[in-house]
């Protein structure tokens, strides 16, 4: 028996086994940062196939939130995330018919965990909420969050920390865990709309609200003085589609599509044509989904 040799393939035996072990790994490593942790049931259908299958996909959307969500003069479903949602469900098959489910926002999460809905329209990807389904791995819109009320003012955190200090907020928003958590000495008084919140700041029974972007350049569209406290916004929030847990080949198709459209400058295109160009004219800066899903700042 050749005994060097026995020994050199011995060798490559245990490289080609590490090689193989170590591309496993690194493999398994890039799957568990794409996709979701959770595995899916292999005897349920997924959302994409049902649509596909019944020619019908119900979407929960909260239809008061202009120009992003809202029902237009014709009586339908019109705005940012809708023309999303219409394009997206269209290049699966342009047979599949919408429906838009019209509800309170509060109540958007439940439908598509109880399977009233087949997915919802966007939400801040709270931690909290991962837990009862999961979000599209790509942003659809990251909104600066600014601080409101009825005059503008440099108002600083004690003041507003404080018990005296009074928030309005939308009921089972990202806004009013941010209150929550950023000033939890002050109090909240939360609302099923974002047109409750901002009345009672408006009348002067809270001192101030924190508002996404595009509802300030709306409620500014509709003559209310709404003024913005300090000069930058308080935060930005990450907003994704949300659908039930486990469906894998729905989770990749929207977060195909949605990296697909936002490295194509479709995502950017239509915010600019809904929101953004008002936002322009309203002198404030907004963030656009670019390349990769990251945040691209625009100014003009």
């Amino acid at each position: 028996m050749n005994t060097k040799q026995d020994n050199e393939m011995q060798a490559n035996r245990r490289s080609l086994l590490t090689a193989g072990l170590f591309a496993g790994g690194a493999a398994a490593v890039a799957l568990g940062a794409t996709a979701p942790a959770s595995a899916q049931d292999t005897n349920k259908e997924s959302v994409l196939d049902k649509a596909i299958r019944t020619k019908k996909i119900v979407v929960a959307a909260s239809l008061k939130y202009p120009p992003n969500l809202y029902i237009n003069d014709k009586g339908e479903p019109d705005g940012y995330e809708i023309a999303i949602i219409r394009q997206m469900i269209k290049d699966v098959s342009p047979d599949i018919q919408v429906e838009f489910a019209d509800m309170d926002f509060g109540q958007m999460f439940a439908a598509v965990e109880s399977g009233r809905a087949d997915m919802m329209t966007t939400g801040t990807i709270l931690p909290s909420r991962s837990l009862r389904g999961w979000f599209a791995g790509c942003a659809v819109t990251f909104q600066p969050v600014y601080i409101v009320g009825r005059e503008a003012a440099d108002l600083t955190f004690d003041q507003m920390n404080t018990s005296g200090f009074k928030f309005a907020a939308l009921q089972g928003s990202s806004q009013e865990a941010k209150i929550r958590a950023l000033y939890p000495k002050s109090t909240v008084s939360v609302f099923p709309d974002q047109t409750g919140a901002i009345g009672e700041v408006m009348s002067g029974r809270a001192n101030a609200t924190l508002q996404s972007l595009f509802t300030i350049v709306n409620t500014k569209k509709q003559g209310v003085d709404l003024a913005i406290i300090g000069n930058e916004p308080a935060y930005v929030d990450h907003n994704t589609f949300f659908m039930p847990t486990g469906d894998i080949k729905m989770y990749m198709f929207v977060t195909n599509w949605l990296l697909f459209n936002a490295a194509g400058g479709i995502l950017n295109s239509l915010f600019r044509e809904y929101i953004g160009k008002d936002a322009i004219a309203a002198g404030l800066p907004y963030l656009a989904v670019g390349p990769g899903g990251s945040p691209l700042r625009v100014e003009a």
